[in-house]
């Protein structure tokens, strides 16, 4: 049995597909390359006394010791790299600006939906996390729209959930959400052929 770690548990849940894609084909490349090679014995000496390391016998390496250092210094780089990039994009995905917060809470479920400014292209982002959503059967699936006057009118985008841990979603709108006057999350049954609401909220 492999010891590697699921891929899903070093980067969570949160990627938007075509990273997720690109890092996962980098995470396969690691678990295929394996562990990376042991240590050459001359690397292993510890420092003398006076913080110096000592001399290496003989002073080339084998081809076969070669090798297995530029294997090393590869998998290390590709470590590296996979590390770093992970971390900047959970800062970046961490750093999400917002200019209006909308709370919507009920007994079954909540979300909070967070605007961003509007881009030079006319677009707003949205930011939204859910909480003690269900995970639905095939075909069915949550959509969260802008409502006004108390009915669903444009859709903010559609999804779906795992189960009711904290799930993190992007959405890009072309409208301004300030037309509009509240927000409604609701579970389209495609057996009834109907939407069925689930928790709503005004935007003060």
């Amino acid at each position: 049995m492999s010891d590697a770690p699921e891929f899903r548990d070093l980067v969570g849940e949160d990627l938007p597909p075509d990273e997720r894609a690109r890092l996962e084909r980098v995470h396969e490349m690691l678990i295929e390359a394996g562990p990376p090679p042991e240590l050459p014995p001359e690397l292993e000496e510890p420092p003398d006394g006076r913080g110096a390391v000592r001399e290496l016998e003989p002073t080339g390496l084998p081809r076969r010791r070669v090798g297995a250092a530029l294997a090393l210094a590869a998998a290390i780089a590709l470590i590296a790299f996979l590390g770093g990039y992970l971390v900047g994009y959970k800062h970046t995905s961490n750093s999400f600006e917002s200019v209006r917060t909308v709370a919507l809470r009920n007994s079954q479920a909540q979300a909070v939906v967070r605007f961003g400014a509007r881009d030079a292209n006319g677009n707003t982002p949205m930011l939204v996390k859910v909480e003690g959503l269900k995970k639905l059967p095939a075909r069915d699936y949550y959509v969260l729209y802008m409502t006004k006057d108390g009915k669903p009118v444009v859709v903010c985008g559609s999804f779906n959930v795992r189960g009711p841990q904290s799930t993190t979603l992007r959405f890009p709108v072309a409208y301004d959400p300030s037309n509009f006057d509240g927000l409604e999350l609701e579970r389209w049954d495609h057996n009834d052929r109907k939407a069925v609401p689930v928790v709503s909220a005004q935007i003060s």
